[in-house]
């Protein structure tokens, strides 16, 4: 781009995060994309904790090739103490860093037209208030949806969800399919409460995200398939009529599966020691090991881990459970007796500390994840050809969940026609694990879930669906 003085204008990619580590890995794996073109420079603003880690990163020579630079002007998002099970709430974060992000706009706004000025901007999905800087700098604008594109249709659709009253929890239809194009596939109660909840939040995040140059989604229509969720938004977004700084509807533009699994992303990790948990698998046969894990954000209530680790013992297959308790929380809430005897069998393993997921589930040992069902577990999860036993929490994880079971048929629940968490019983854990492991249903879903590994592989290799969106978006970035 060149300037009214004469001066050719750097492509500059201005990536504004939240600090909730399943969005910030996306962002960061963008990174790993970004470097490859020279002569781009790219600014992240963000929280102490996710640039740090990036830093780290960069420090031991990732994003070869990139002008990066970091900005921490963001303060500790503020805990939602009404819901222990998920204690961050996305719109309350996102107001504290609207205050805080005031400032900055009004430096970017000031400074636009210099040489070194950003050229574009992407933001996480929740930060709707970049696309008044972005349209006041006159730059493209990009949200980041690191959910599942199902959580962005139900924040796109709340005054229609609220207007018929499908709240997840009070509604009278909470057990019936959800009749509208793009979530037939869920039930009312699978719908996340937080789009209800906040109305006024996700109406603006609706009404930037429609007026943006382009919507970034870290799934494919490929991936989605009879769901149909992505068509559904393209559509919502052409009936509603709104454009862009260009006069132009918002692109939908697939980017995903976007995992930290080779083929899908680079796998990278910020703690250098060897895992003893790695090597516990070792010991193990082929596909033989179920691994645990609920996710960075969410946990289960107290009263669970009591059930669990007895559904996990009656089981009958080995398990990798990461946990991170305090040796007084283990006696407080696991059975008598229980890290006694799972250590002496050999039958378990507990990973109190860091666990390296990826590496976990990429292991030829491990043959399913009991999961909360996060998109960014989902994906890697899929991308991995792992199978899975669904236990979501909140948000986007009951459609994840459902998602996974009865669309794409890889997966089973513990639910058992629950949509609480807090009723499953150590009974219905032990069934799920059996349905997964012992029988022919589990070796079709074992079957599934390869199959759509190698077609999820198909859509980032060359020529692919991803492989295209992604290079046609960078190429966007670069020619200012």
């Amino acid at each position: 781009m060149e300037l009214t003085n004469g001066t050719t204008r750097r492509a500059h990619v201005l990536m504004v995060c939240v600090p909730f580590p399943g969005h910030v890995a996306p962002f960061t794996q963008l990174l790993y994309h970004l470097s490859c073109h020279e002569n781009l420079k790219v600014t992240v603003m963000g929280h102490k904790a996710r640039n740090a880690e990036m830093i780290k990163l960069y420090e031991k020579g990732e994003f070869k090739g990139l002008d990066i630079h970091f900005e921490t002007i963001f303060a500790d998002p503020p805990v939602y103490p009404s819901d222990p099970k998920f204690p961050i709430r996305a719109a309350l974060c996102a107001d504290q860093m609207f205050v805080e992000f005031e400032p900055i706009r009004r430096r970017l706004v000031a400074e636009k037209d210099n040489v070194g000025a950003p050229t574009s901007i992407i933001c996480d999905m929740f930060l709707w208030f970049t696309k008044d800087a972005a349209d006041e700098m006159g730059v493209p604008w990009y949200p980041f949806f690191s959910t599942s594109q199902w959580f962005g249709y139900c924040a796109y659709i709340g005054d229609e969800l609220a207007r018929r009253n499908f709240h997840p929890h009070h509604s009278e239809e909470k057990d019936q399919r959800i009749d509208i194009t793009g979530l037939e596939f869920a039930y009312v109660h699978d719908i996340p409460s937080e789009v209800l909840e906040f109305p006024e939040f996700y109406a603006k995040v609706t009404d930037r995200s429609f007026r943006a140059t382009g919507i970034l989604c870290n799934t494919a229509y490929e991936l989605e398939g009879s769901a149909g969720t992505l068509m559904a938004t393209k559509a919502l977004v052409q009936r509603s009529g709104k454009k862009n700084l260009k006069g132009e509807e918002a692109q939908i533009i697939p980017v995903g599966p976007i995992a930290q699994i080779p083929g899908f992303g680079v796998q990278y990790s910020l703690r250098d020691q060897p895992y003893e948990c790695l090597k516990w698998l070792n010991a193990h046969t082929e596909k033989s090991v179920l691994y645990i894990a609920f996710g960075s954000l969410g946990n289960i209530v107290p009263e669970v881990f009591h059930e669990l680790a007895l559904g996990l013992e009656a089981g009958g297959v080995p398990f990798l459970w990461a946990l991170k308790l305090t040796p007084a929380q283990k006696e407080e809430l696991l059975p008598e007796g229980f890290l006694e005897r799972i250590q002496s069998s050999g039958m378990g393993f507990i990973e109190s500390g860091w666990a390296p997921q990826t590496q976990i589930l990429m292991h030829p040992a491990v043959g399913g994840f009991l999961s909360h069902c996060g998109w960014n577990s989902t994906l890697e999860s899929l991308c991995a050809g792992v199978p899975m036993i669904t236990w979501p929490l909140s948000a986007d994880q009951p459609m994840n969940a459902r998602f996974l079971v009865d669309v794409k048929k890889v997966a089973v629940t513990v639910l058992s026609g629950s949509a609480d968490e807090s009723v499953v019983t150590h009974d219905d854990i032990s069934k799920a694990i059996k349905r997964l492991f012992g029988d022919e249903e589990g070796k079709q879903i074992a079957k599934n879930s390869l199959e759509l590994k190698k077609l999820l592989a198909s859509l980032v290799a060359e020529g692919g669906s991803t492989y295209k969106a992604l290079r046609y978006f960078i190429q966007d970035l670069v020619m200012v």
